[in-house]
């Protein structure tokens, strides 16, 4: 099964260890991870922020070892055409790029332009409690 997580839901995971995208990246070897270029630069820009910075009192190697761990633990895709599918939120397109790029089964987000979309070509949106229920019926 592939698989892209949004944005959302990789700063989710680092923020909260026990919440659902953390689970999610705890069973990763029963999924592949799909990534580009696009989503681990939009990662490292969030997790710098200085408003995430003060909500937590992690340490920065915390932050780079977490990117690593995204880094080595995924299908690095290159994209090469990006609709314009969600014009009212461009960064969104990049992601959905790199779902459809990867032939992703799911792309699994909290955010509403995807999840009112619910499938884009051969992909589905789901949400993260949604994709552990998949997990959870999945043969591995």
């Amino acid at each position: 099964m592939k698989v892209v997580l949004d944005t959302n839901v990789l700063v989710s995971a680092f923020l909260r260890s026990k919440g659902k995208p953390a689970q999610i990246l705890s069973q990763d070897s029963k999924f592949e991870l799909l990534i580009c270029e696009g989503i681990l630069a939009e990662l490292t820009d969030v997790l710098n922020r200085p408003r995430i910075r003060r909500r937590e009192t992690y340490l920065e190697h915390r932050v780079h070892e977490y990117l690593e761990r995204v880094r080595a633990s995924s299908i690095w895709l290159t994209i090469g055409e990006v609709e314009n599918i969600i014009p009212h939120d461009p960064p969104d397109n990049l992601v959905l790029a790199c779902a459809v790029e990867g032939n992703a089964d799911y792309l699994v987000s909290g955010n509403k332009h995807f999840l009112d979309l619910k499938q884009h070509r051969h992909v589905k949106m789901v949400t993260p409690a949604q994709f552990l229920e998949i997990l959870a019926t999945s043969k591995t």
